[in-house]
């Protein structure tokens, strides 16, 4: 028996039943693909995905797929910078290699001035991997702004929650949020 007008007492949401889920969420979370082919893929209506993006994805889920793509983003920068790092050195000491040889071929040949000019080649390779294995060193760091974090988004809703339930809490929580430089305010509404 159907138990009309109950939250929660339909069937489920046809993406809920997918084994691809998670992956249909961010694509709707990073707009990867349009709503309308994501419903054509799912053989279900453009407003069925509008309306599961509407009602199920929450501000936590998006936020928490925003910042795992970015942070994701950045390791795959970081991971080609590393790479070209490693190639670079690579480069440079297979030449200062290179320059090595050629200086024991003019000391054995005892040809002193292509030994001496040799030397001084050396000399401006090490110079030069020394100089670029120290623009290279730079750390990178990954910053992830507290507003994207899904801690905050729950500590939000509780102190919006403490604050609706006991309304003398509310100014002097904004006040020392205030004092403190902390944004509690959501899309188009305050805490």
């Amino acid at each position: 028996m159907a138990q009309g007008g109950n939250k929660n007492s339909g069937r489920r949401a046809v993406i809920d039943m997918r084994a691809d889920k998670n992956e249909i969420i961010k694509d709707i979370v990073l707009n990867r693909r349009t709503l309308a082919e994501i419903a054509r893929r799912l053989g279900v209506d453009y407003t069925t995905v509008a309306r599961y993006r509407d009602d199920k994805i929450t501000e936590e889920m998006r936020r928490s797929i925003l910042a795992e793509s970015r942070v994701a983003t950045i390791e795959t920068n970081t991971e080609v910078i590393n790479q070209d790092r490693m190639d670079i050195a690579m480069t440079y000491e297979s030449l200062a290699m290179r320059v090595e040889r050629l200086i024991t071929k003019a000391e054995q040949s005892e040809d002193d001035s292509f030994a001496l000019a040799a030397m001084e080649g050396l000399r401006k390779v090490l110079r030069d991997i020394a100089t670029m294995q120290g623009k290279l060193a730079t750390n990178l760091t990954v910053n992830v702004s507290l507003a994207e974090s899904k801690e905050w988004v729950v500590l939000r809703t509780i102190l919006q929650e403490v604050c609706a339930e006991v309304p003398a809490a509310r100014e002097p929580l904004l006040r020392r949020m205030r004092h403190h430089v902390l944004s509690v305010t959501k899309e188009d509404t305050v805490l």
